[in-house]
């Protein structure tokens, strides 16, 4: 008999990381909060890298992926592609990370800091694809205001995009290295230790 409980995991975290979605980030997004898709992002990360940690199989993270955007669509916002987009490609870059290391603390960082980068990359995407040239130009704007606010003044908008994805990507990678170590706590108490 096959061992199902990878898949169980996978849905079961998946579950919780739509569940936050629908709960925080429905909240964050109504209330303007700023880089909130950030913060759910690193959410989505840490429930990526505790199912990987606690059964490493292959397309654990896809099938979680897969369940976060499904309860998605049961947000108030209705079927929001642009999030669940986002949700996939968080999904599909952490599992790429965690399998092309064979589900190491090094997967975890990097796919934590791809899953982050990705997130203001797939916005500006977003903006391009749905506003086109004047939306993008709008967000640049805003880009750069948020930058003035830090101290960030009078830069190029192509600079402007790659310190913020750095700087995301850099935070990815703090909350994969929390994640993993969240995870190995979980490891320990569900196997018996302390």
């Amino acid at each position: 008999m096959r061992d199902i409980r990878p898949w169980t995991y996978a849905a079961l975290f998946g579950s919780l990381w739509g569940a936050v979605e629908l709960s925080l980030g429905t909240v964050l997004s109504a209330a303007r909060i700023p880089f909130a898709g950030l913060l759910m992002a690193a959410v989505g990360v840490l429930c990526l890298v505790t199912a990987r940690r606690l059964y490493p199989a292959v397309g654990m993270s896809l099938l979680m992926g897969v369940v976060a955007a499904f309860l998605k669509v049961f947000s108030l916002g209705g079927f929001v592609i642009g999030p669940m987009t986002g949700i996939l490609a968080e999904a599909t870059v952490v599992e790429l990370a965690m399998t092309a290391t064979g589900s190491t603390a090094a997967g975890a960082i990097t796919g934590g800091a791809l899953a982050l980068a990705t997130a203001p990359l797939q916005q500006l995407l977003w903006v391009l694809v749905v506003v086109g040239g004047e939306g993008a130009a709008g967000w640049a704007r805003a880009l750069s205001r948020v930058a003035a606010l830090f101290g960030w003044r009078g830069s190029a908008t192509l600079q402007l995009v790659l310190a913020f994805t750095g700087a995301a990507a850099l935070a990815g990678a703090v909350a994969g290295a929390f994640s993993w170590r969240v995870a190995g706590r979980v490891t320990r108490r569900l196997r018996g230790g302390t």
